[in-house]
């Protein structure tokens, strides 16, 4: 791969925005419902792993002493946690595991996608198995260090709860001296939440947003993929730091146009593809945005593509 072009000016999101919102209105309209249903559920794949993993787990060992007045008394609770320790410990592994796997698997899906989306949008084309399957050797490298990251906000989290508890435990029973750390320990907790739930979530951006199209154009691994976002970043810090701020007012926007949908719809748009493929302007913008800052960077993905493209009828709104 040739050396990427040097740009002309500094790189502006608000620009990379505008050919975004063109690009967009050309590959997408006039309407087809077959590309919007093939673009839709490569959408809701791409998404897979990224919205997060709720739930709650019924149950547990028997024996819990039932809720009374105790008068500030855990003594009670202390001595059930000690009697029924292993079975805590055996749940909680079991429980672990359980997630990590489910993790795993959603995080692993949702990485190939993100290939296959990214390379649909730089195309014009709505294809899934031939992106899938030429992306899939750097879908799998994108995946371990998006899986670690994954892995490594859990534990930071898990690690959280665990000192928010012993801190109410302190607050508890542990005296003045005890009460005041526990109080102090939670009070620390708080930004330390923000700030591991920050860099979560920018980790998660950059290497969605920058780090899977860089592996694309320049055909490596993750690894040498986000050398070259970081040498981008220290070069360009505004226009990033300007992309993100712009990137969470339109996660705003398009979450108020999503709930309006529910509302005029009966929330039967809030069903899995259906959301991405009613949807799919907005999703589809939302992915080109990012490619088309980077080919402002010297990073053309979206020229390459369209200029094999631009004459066959995928990139002119085709099936």
């Amino acid at each position: 791969m040739s050396a990427p072009a040097v740009p002309v000016a500094e790189p502006s999101p608000i620009e990379a925005a505008r050919e975004a919102f063109e690009h967009t209105r050309h590959i997408l309209f006039p309407f087809h419902f077959e590309r919007w249903l093939t673009l839709g559920l490569v959408a809701f794949l791409d998404q897979c792993g990224r919205g997060g993993v709720g739930g709650a787990i019924p149950g547990g060992p028997p024996g819990i002493p039932p809720a009374g007045p105790s008068n500030g008394d855990f003594s009670g609770l202390g001595s059930w946690f000690t009697a029924h320790l292993s079975w805590i410990v055996l749940v909680a592994v079991v429980a672990f595991v359980a997630l990590m796997a489910v993790i795993a698997a959603a995080t692993w899906i949702g990485s190939r996608a993100t290939f296959v989306y990214a390379d649909d949008v730089a195309t014009g084309r709505a294809e899934l198995t031939r992106p899938w399957r030429e992306h899939a050797e750097r879908a799998n490298s994108y995946f371990a260090w998006r899986f670690g990251l994954a892995a490594a906000l859990l534990i930071a989290l898990a690690v959280m709860v665990l000192l928010a508890v012993l801190a109410a435990f302190l607050i508890a029973r542990g005296g003045g001296a005890g009460a005041a750390l526990g109080a102090v320990v939670l009070i620390l907790l708080v930004p330390a939440l923000i700030a591991v739930l920050l860099a979560g979530g920018l980790g998660a951006m950059a290497l969605r947003d920058f780090v899977a199209p860089l592996q694309i154009h320049l055909g490596v691994a993750c690894r040498p993929a986000v050398r070259v976002f970081v040498e981008l970043v220290r070069a360009h810090p505004v226009p990033f730091v300007l992309y993100v701020i712009l990137k969470i007012v339109f996660e705003m926007v398009r979450g108020f146009v999503l709930l309006a949908a529910a509302c005029v719809t009966l929330c039967c748009v809030l069903l899995p593809v259906v959301t991405q493929t009613v949807l799919q302007p907005l999703f589809f913008f939302e992915r080109a945005w990012s490619l088309f800052l980077l080919r402002q960077m010297g990073y053309d993905l979206i020229g390459e593509a369209i200029d094999e493209t631009a004459v066959g009828p995928a990139y002119e709104g085709g099936p």
